[in-house]
């Protein structure tokens, strides 16, 4: 039984042995596939780590920004502006677990962005529209960009994006490389993955397209949509806004539609009195207000 054992095992070594000998012989007398080989194993591994560890970083929900941002949920601590007797107290933060409160600025900040170390926010205090970061410690204040509109700002993958003139801009979160992306008079965007989603109104009905994030590859989506739409996977869900004369009503039914415009379908009729200004989603589901017949 040993002796068997013993055989065996000198079997698999010199199995081993021949492969490691017909390999060898393969790379000398194969030396140029060898290495492509080798360069295309190279390039693999390294796609798969950039891949891995090249994390988008995004500075707030669509659903928090389309609401003015005036919170953030960030790696245990939320960033939101406070109001003491009604008025803005500037923005504070507050672990999420143990309720320590810290005042970060006295600026009245709208459309908080979390990025790295900095808080984005569109100053309104003095009634000048700007771009400022400030390191959530309260330190180093930056004005990034000046005299911008007062509309909705994303930080995503050191750019942030902006309105100035009504006009739809870019620019590194350090204030250079600016761009503009569209002139358009956009309602509303949502920026997924490499696409930005985006509404205007076109012949009196609302328009739904995307754009790279460079303003590159505009396409159409769908042509009688709404403003107010949210992007999860590979579908746009949106809320879309009717008129009924006879009871001077309006009725409100929510979509969904494919990102590439196809397979547009209705989901459910959420019937009047909906408050698009105050919709949120999650990923999951979307909340939104109604108000009753006196509008309260």
């Amino acid at each position: 039984m040993k002796y068997r054992i013993m055989k065996l095992i000198n079997n698999i070594k010199d199995f081993f042995m021949n492969m490691k000998n017909l390999f060898k012989k393969f790379v000398i007398e194969n030396k140029k596939l060898s290495i492509i080989i080798a360069t295309i194993v190279f390039v693999m591994i390294i796609g798969m780590l950039v891949i891995t560890n090249n994390k988008i970083e995004i500075g707030n929900t669509s659903g928090n920004l389309n609401n003015s941002g005036f919170s953030v949920e960030k790696d245990g601590w939320v960033y939101y502006v406070g109001l003491e007797n009604s008025n803005t107290d500037g923005i504070y933060k507050i672990k999420s677990k143990s309720g320590n409160k810290e005042k970060i600025t006295s600026d009245y900040g709208l459309y908080l962005n979390k990025s790295g170390k900095y808080i984005y926010y569109l100053d309104v205090t003095e009634g000048k529209y700007n771009i400022v970061k400030i390191q959530t410690n309260g330190e180093n204040k930056e004005v990034v960009i000046e005299n911008v509109d007062t509309a909705k700002i994303t930080v995503i993958d050191n750019w942030i994006y902006y309105f100035k003139d009504f006009n739809f801009y870019r620019t590194k979160t350090n204030g250079e490389e600016k761009q503009i992306l569209s002139k358009k008079s956009l309602d509303n965007y949502e920026i997924n993955g490499d696409w930005i989603y985006y509404s205007y109104i076109n012949d009196g009905k609302n328009v739904i397209a995307k754009m790279r994030k460079n303003g590159e590859d505009v396409t159409k989506i769908d042509n009688d949509s709404s403003s107010v739409f949210f992007v999860n996977s590979n579908y746009i869900y949106y809320i879309r806004e009717s008129y009924n004369e006879e009871n001077l009503e309006h009725n409100y039914e929510l979509y969904k539609v494919k990102t590439k415009g196809d397979k547009k379908e209705k989901i459910a009729n959420l019937g009047k009195n909906v408050q698009l200004e105050n919709i949120n989603f999650d990923g999951e589901k979307i909340y939104y207000l109604k108000t009753n017949e006196n509008n309260v």
